[in-house]
């Protein structure tokens, strides 16, 4: 027998014995995690998770929903017009606790400093994203133009509100709120917490302008919190 057939089996009749086995056999690949991560920020439908997760293919993000779907962790609703809406049910908020732990894990021991040139700015972008504490957000929607500047250039808009923040790569039709540029190893030190989105202003690594009252809370979006989650349960 093939032995990475033979261990694959092995896992799977050791899964109900073993918790660690068990929790594997859901998320344990390489996008799963990712995807779990996406719904705990609140982001809740199939384009905006496909846009959130760059290199991710249609198809296979299809085939983890369905299979965290079937496995408990994540709820489908389909509306009378076709419109799919994801989230969380209980047992899939609960992995809140596994998902922060491998982020700490990951800024601890996982995440090298690359080179400035080998940062895809796209994704730079994306990671500070990651950074925007939803609660933290005013009550009206927020639109963010940011540019990340270095060996290759990139832009990108972000709609911010409560429920969620979801990443255009073409204008969204909608009003500019705020306008922010920044070199990408700046916002990639953001992202690793190495540095405030505070301090970062404060020395010119990036810069924000729009409307005053948001470019005054602009760095609270950011900062005050350890962790990057902020899941929702309604």
């Amino acid at each position: 027998m093939d032995c990475r057939l033979y261990d694959g089996l092995t896992m799977y009749l050791y899964a109900p014995y073993c918790p660690v086995a068990a929790a594997t056999t859901v998320v344990g690949d390489y996008w799963t995690p990712l995807i779990v991560r996406e719904l705990l920020y609140g982001t809740c439908r199939f384009n905006q998770l496909a846009r959130n997760l760059p290199n991710i293919s249609r198809t296979l993000l299809a085939s983890r929903l369905k299979t965290l779907e079937r496995a408990g962790v994540v709820d489908c609703e389909r509306s009378s017009r076709n419109v799919t809406s994801y989230s969380l049910t209980e047992a899939g908020r609960d992995l809140d606790g596994l998902i922060t732990a491998m982020n700490d894990w990951g800024l601890r021991w996982g995440a090298r400093d690359p080179n400035p040139e080998d940062l895809d700015p796209v994704l730079v972008i994306c990671m500070l994203k990651d950074r925007i504490h939803t609660s933290a957000l005013p009550d009206t929607r927020v639109v963010i133009e940011v540019s990340a500047v270095g060996k290759g250039d990139a832009t990108a808009w972000l709609v911010c509100e409560h429920q969620g923040v979801s990443m255009c790569f073409d204008p969204p039709g909608l009003d500019i709120d705020l306008w922010v540029r920044g070199g990408i190893q700046g916002m990639y030190s953001i992202w690793l917490q190495h540095t405030s989105m505070k301090d970062s202003l404060r020395n010119g690594t990036l810069t924000v302008h729009g409307s005053t009252d948001l470019v005054k809370s602009f760095h609270r979006w950011f900062d005050g919190a350890t962790l990057p989650l902020q899941p929702r349960t309604s």
